[in-house]
């Protein structure tokens, strides 16, 4: 655990509620400045023929593609900030972020219209963001907020590893944003032809990987302090959830609806069956 004591720092630094307003401020001047900026240059593309690539400037509605981006980059944030104190708080910010991504993808091809708006290619990103946001409704009304204050008080040295590992995430989230960012301005600048139609691939691809990775590992170490079968259950259930979110990025449309729901489905099951145990063992105590 001393080994994670500069990590524990920093992820108090970067993940405390003054750091947090001030980043959410900050992230929302960025999305209303992009926003504006994209209206701009697809403007200028418009009248002038800049030749600027077709996958984000063939229609006004794909500016729209640029503020969510940035919004996800904030829940990508508040995923991070909640890891420490809560395990299922922080999935439900991996099923927010899969929901803001598919909204996004309504955007880009909302221009694309059909006989009937099912045919459509907008159509089953709208279904799957409507679908994973009713499910978040009852995920959080069935996540109790013991769960958190019992991490807070009672497993204290656990706390304190999960905050290394969120100091670690951290670290990773700001290098890889730099990184895929540079990475597909230099891709634009070098071969546009050939800039990705598919912006989850820059950076959601990788930063889920590496959530998983994390996930896991807390999950294992999560042995040594938790001895309710119902949370274990509950915290296996969700890194498999979290796995079928992952899944779901890149992939076909409808085949990608389809691992979304079953990953809040997954989600909201262990959440019952973890409430469930639990009273059992209450019952049983008493």
């Amino acid at each position: 655990m001393q080994g994670f004591v500069p990590l524990q720092t920093f992820a108090q630094y970067a993940l405390n509620p003054t750091m947090r307003g001030v980043i959410e401020r900050f992230l929302v001047s960025c999305a209303l400045t992009l926003f504006l900026v994209h209206l701009a240059l697809y403007a200028g593309n418009e009248v002038f023929s800049w030749g600027l690539p077709e996958s984000l400037f063939s229609h006004p509605l794909a500016t729209l593609y640029t503020p969510f981006s940035v919004i996800l980059i904030a829940e990508v944030y508040l995923l991070i900030y909640y890891l420490p104190t809560s395990f299922a708080r922080s999935l439900g910010k991996q099923i927010e972020i899969v929901a803001l991504i598919e909204i996004r993808s309504v955007f880009k091809s909302l221009e694309d219209t059909s006989t009937w708006p099912w045919e459509s290619a907008f159509f089953p990103h709208m279904l799957s963001a409507v679908v994973l946001g009713g499910m978040l409704v009852i995920f959080y009304k069935l996540l109790p907020r013991r769960v958190a204050r019992l991490e807070e008080t009672e497993l204290k040295k656990f706390v304190r590893f999960k905050m290394g590992m969120a100091g670690l995430l951290t670290i990773f989230f700001i290098v890889l944003s730099f990184y895929s960012v540079g990475n597909w301005l230099w891709e634009w600048i070098t071969y546009p032809e050939a800039l990705h139609t598919d912006l989850n691939s820059v950076f959601y691809d990788e930063f889920f990987t590496a959530l998983i990775l994390v996930d896991v590992l807390l999950l294992v170490v999560s042995f040594k302090y938790l001895d309710d079968f119902g949370f274990v259950l509950r915290n296996s259930g969700f890194v498999v959830a979290t796995i079928l979110l992952r899944r779901a990025l890149g992939i076909e449309a409808w085949h990608a609806f389809s691992y979304e729901l079953t990953a809040v489905l997954l989600a909201v099951i262990m959440l019952l069956l973890q409430r469930g145990l639990s009273n059992r063992n209450t019952e049983a105590i008493e």
